[in-house]
């Protein structure tokens, strides 16, 4: 019962907004600079200390990944988008039930996605312009991620569409409709680095499945500014492999 307490207050932390819940919980306000900035979330509150003390943080740098059979991952989108908010730390797309990421015998329903600028993740030390966090959560509350990469190119509508509705206004959702299977994710190429890892946010909680798509998707520099006007950047710096293994 202990775990499965904490498995929910873990995604619903990740889930939710992030102010909204550090205003119910009473917990510290975070930001990514100056005294309340990453470097200092650890020290924030006890609920946060795995920010500073964790051993499979994330994101990662992928500087070398072992060759082995990874299972394909199925993106079965069937649902629609319904909002997005801007919940001070990134623009949050919030979606209906009923789309799935399926890894072999294991499903996982879409919750949310997000944007980060620059990208969190990196390859062979490469920073990208922009990454966005596809968030899923299975029957017993675990998490799994899949992140997609973007750098300089040409946008697709639907990431037009998303930053354009970015509201300024923090916590207020608009309404953004789109069909999920449409999404550029869903019919790419789906090759991927696979690690274990943590929240890329406070509380930092570990035991969370990342995907690292290989493909690397395109966005304009002017969608990127959009985005910084409203957001700023809001990424964090990654984090020492220590004894993980990254597959591929």
């Amino acid at each position: 019962m202990i775990r499965n307490n904490l498995v929910a207050f873990t995604v619903a932390l990740y889930v939710m907004s992030p102010l909204a819940l550090q205003a119910a919980e009473g917990k510290p306000h975070w930001a990514y600079d100056g005294e309340h900035g990453p470097k200092h979330w650890g020290k924030l509150s006890p609920d946060y200390v795995l920010c500073e003390a964790g051993v499979n943080q994330s994101p990662v740098d992928i500087v070398s990944a072992l060759e082995t059979d990874l299972p394909a991952i199925v993106m079965d989108y069937g649902s629609d988008s319904l909002n997005i908010i801007n919940n001070g730390h990134t623009a949050q797309v919030n979606v209906e039930p009923g789309s799935f990421l399926r890894v072999e015998n294991e499903q996982y329903e879409l919750k949310q996605f997000h944007i980060h600028v620059p990208s969190e993740h990196r390859i062979d030390g490469e920073q990208f312009l922009l990454e966005v966090h596809y968030v899923h959560q299975n029957a017993e509350g675990e998490l799994a991620v899949v992140a997609a990469l973007h750098r300089e190119g040409e946008d697709h509508p639907i990431l037009t569409r998303y930053v354009g509705l970015i509201p300024e206004e923090v916590g207020a959702p608009v309404p953004f409709k789109v069909s999920l299977h449409d999404l550029p994710i869903v019919t790419l190429d789906k090759e991927y680095y696979r690690y274990n890892g943590s929240l890329t946010t406070p509380p930092c909680s570990e035991g969370v499945r990342w995907f690292v798509l290989k493909t690397i998707r395109t966005v304009t520099l002017k969608r990127r500014e959009i985005f910084n006007e409203l957001i700023g950047d809001d990424a964090r710096d990654s984090q020492p492999i220590n004894a993980r293994i990254i597959l591929q």
